[in-house]
């Protein structure tokens, strides 16, 4: 596994690799946005994840919108 990759499992079991688009912290939670390897970065999803490793997807309307305010000013950065 290349370190800029994930594999998660969908909804359906699959077995998907996914490519860090980027990581941070905020309010004392650790997340990670991700988009499918193979794909532009274009549609990105988010993640919330724990010191275990165990990833949650982010589905609260004020936690995406923190992570959109985010990735927004990381791709006006990079």
């Amino acid at each position: 596994m290349k370190e800029d990759s994930i594999f998660i499992t969908d909804d359906n079991g699959k077995e998907v690799e996914m490519k860090l688009y980027l990581t941070f912290d905020f309010d004392g939670k650790q997340y990670a946005v991700l988009y499918e390897a193979g794909s532009s970065p274009d549609e990105l999803v988010a993640f919330t994840y724990d010191d275990e490793g165990n990833m949650y997807a982010v589905e609260d309307d004020s936690e995406l919108a923190v992570v959109e305010e985010v990735v927004n000013a990381y791709a006006e950065e990079n």
